[in-house]
């Protein structure tokens, strides 16, 4: 399969058919029944970081979310217009300790947990990606 290029605007109202589409892909992709929700929920959680925090919620910036079939993995990356800061995050522990019941990180730690592999880069044009693994079978 060849990878799929998908750009959004920041907007809420694209959720809902995106659902819908990540969903699909999985499933063509390989993606167990039982773990289609659980994949959806995670980039979700990912694309609504990357409206609001990436791009302010500014319809007029996109949200580039890419699907990638490789042998045994489903690679997913969402790319905001923001440009993320690792120092500004380190020692931030999302749902740890005194961070327990915040609200920041929420969306975060929850992709995290239901992928096998979240990580935060840069593009090559300096935006922040966010770069997502799920297993096939």
């Amino acid at each position: 399969m060849s990878p799929i290029e998908l750009i959004i605007p920041s907007v809420e109202a694209f959720l809902e058919p995106l659902q819908i589409f990540v969903e699909k892909v999985g499933s063509v992709a390989g993606v167990e029944e039982d773990e289609l929700t659980s994949l959806s929920i995670a980039v979700l959680e990912l694309v609504k970081n990357a409206m609001e925090h990436g791009n302010g919620m500014c319809a007029d910036k996109p949200v580039r979310i890419e699907f990638e079939v490789l042998p045994g993995r489903l690679n997913i990356r969402v790319t905001d217009t923001g440009t993320w800061k690792p120092e500004c995050d380190l020692g931030y522990q999302p749902g740890e300790g005194e961070q327990l019941f915040s609200d920041r990180g929420r969306g975060i730690l929850i992709a995290r947990n239901l992928a096998r592999w979240v990580e935060f880069g840069l593009s090559e044009e300096g935006n922040t990606r966010v770069s997502l693994t799920w297993p096939l079978t």
